[in-house]
């Protein structure tokens, strides 16, 4: 059986939902099913922690409040779109712009009558929230050191790479928060996602030998470069890490990515989009709990992963 966050996004229209309808009724907050979808769009629905007793006692409805985060492929900011969300954070959130262990930044306090302005002054920044969280791959991560050496330009070309070519294609973000225009006249499945997108959120890493300074064996995909000097040989692909553990419940556990495939330079977008698709297809869709990817590589082991990702590619695919 499904859980009830599946079923959400089966019926949700590929992310739409109702918030359009739902988003102009600036009294109430959202439903569960928009609080569900929202996240996709890089939206969290909470309330003021700190005055929720005072109005409680006075018998008066939480101060809902929202918390956006912006999709920022390894974290790499011009200085224009830096000031850009400086402003936001004032305009429209808490005065504080809070930076994540994720390379994203995060604004927080925002009330739902600004919700749209601040995600379409996010567009015209050329960033975007889709996909800062949710069952998709979250924001690309890569080593930080700011050296514009061809190794680390190669690590940021293939963070931005990686993080468009596993977005979601759909048009509901740009109708709801953008321009009020139906973009796509159908809601067809997503091509990499389906109908249901992924069991759980999907986290992915790009590091170096020399620099793992992102703990990238704590991602579902961890990517690490291989270079012979300043050229690129390949990828090697390690699956199954994760931090996520829930108390007194043994059947969950954190776990290191473990090593699966070597990939050749060229086929970096695919592989990657054929480990999303093994998440999707494979992944527990009854039990949030054991629905992240690390759980399908712990009990089906590195050697069915690199078969399924060798067919799915339709080459063979060598060890790391």
């Amino acid at each position: 059986t499904l859980s009830k966050a599946e079923a959400v996004k089966q019926q949700g229209r590929q992310l739409r939902g109702n918030l359009v309808r739902d988003l102009a009724d600036t009294a109430h907050p959202f439903d569960n099913a928009g609080y569900s979808l929202l996240k996709f769009h890089g939206i969290y629905q909470g309330y003021d922690r700190d005055s929720a007793t005072e109005r409680k006692q006075r018998g008066d409805e939480k101060h809902w409040q929202f918390m956006v985060r912006v999709r920022i492929p390894g974290g790499r900011l011009t200085a224009d779109q830096y000031l850009a969300l400086d402003d936001l954070a004032d305009r429209y959130a808490n005065g504080s712009l809070r930076v994540t262990t994720r390379q994203s930044i995060q604004f927080h306090g925002v009330l739902k009558s600004g919700l749209k302005a601040t995600i379409a002054a996010i567009n015209e920044a050329l960033l975007t929230s889709l996909a800062a969280c949710g069952d998709v791959v979250r924001t690309v991560t890569t080593v930080p050191a700011p050296i514009s050496d061809a190794v680390h330009r190669r690590l940021e070309a293939d963070a931005r790479r990686l993080s468009t070519h596993l977005l979601p294609k759909t048009g509901a973000y740009h109708e709801i928060w953008v321009d009020d225009e139906k973009v796509t006249p159908d809601e067809e499945p997503d091509p990499l996602y389906g109908e249901r997108y992924l069991p759980r959120k999907f986290k992915l890493g790009l590091a170096t030998p020399e620099d793992n300074t992102i703990d990238v064996l704590t991602n579902d995909l961890a990517i690490v470069a291989l270079f012979e000097g300043d050229t690129l040989t390949g990828y090697n692909f390690l699956l199954g890490g994760g931090h996520g553990m829930t108390h007194n419940k043994p059947e969950t556990y954190p776990r290191l990515a473990t090593p699966v495939a070597f990939i050749e330079p060229d086929d970096l977008l695919e592989a990657a989009a054929a480990v999303v698709r093994l998440h999707r297809d494979w992944g527990d869709r009854g039990n949030r709990r054991h629905a992240r990817l690390k759980y399908i590589i712990a009990e089906r082991g590195e050697e069915w992963a690199r078969e399924r990702l060798a067919e799915d590619l339709g080459k063979p695919l060598e060890p790391c």
